[in-house]
């Protein structure tokens, strides 16, 4: 009795799953998420007939489609312009023939790169569009403004990226 009912609801949940899955690949909209971080990149340097190799900060930005959180690939735009990261950005999905043709949502975190009106990475999307899209935006590190300005005001400024110099830290 209880093994055939574990069965249906085993069957229940599979067939669930083929339905989600046949549902989403009726969907036609998409959304992109982007996150960037500056990684340390071994880069090779040659000098005179010598090579050595050379730690360099990079600017990489992942990208997510959703639904189905899709890992697209990085770019690492020349500079942290919102001019280069969009370019990158849409030089990328062309390169893998992704079209922005049925794109409704851009997502990031809320920097005045990604969010800027005038220059934002989002605002230059819907320029290269030629129409609006649909905001997303990670409002956690804004949330962590305030206690760090306060944690600031309290214990000073911080001696490195690791550490704080006041009483507290």
């Amino acid at each position: 009795m209880i093994g055939e009912d574990l069965q249906k609801f085993s069957e229940s949940r599979v067939m669930r799953t083929i339905a989600i899955g046949l549902n989403r690949s009726v969907v036609e909209s998409w959304s992109l998420f982007f996150d960037g971080r500056k990684d340390d990149t071994l880069f090779v340097e040659k000098l005179n007939a010598k090579q050595f190799l050379r730690n360099v900060k990079e600017e990489r930005y992942s990208l997510i489609q959703e639904p189905g959180s899709t890992y697209i690939g990085h770019v690492s735009p020349s500079s942290s312009s919102s001019n280069d990261i969009t370019q990158s950005i849409i030089y990328r999905l062309s390169e893998l023939s992704i079209s922005l043709e049925k794109l409704e949502v851009v997502g990031c975190d809320g920097t005045g790169t990604n969010t800027g009106w005038k220059n934002g990475v989002i605002y230059r999307l819907e320029n290269h569009e030629g129409r609006p899209l649909q905001w997303r935006i990670c409002l956690l590190h804004f949330n962590e403004l305030p206690f760090r300005h306060i944690f600031q005001h309290i214990d000073g400024q911080t001696a490195g990226p690791k550490s704080f110099s006041g009483p507290i830290g």
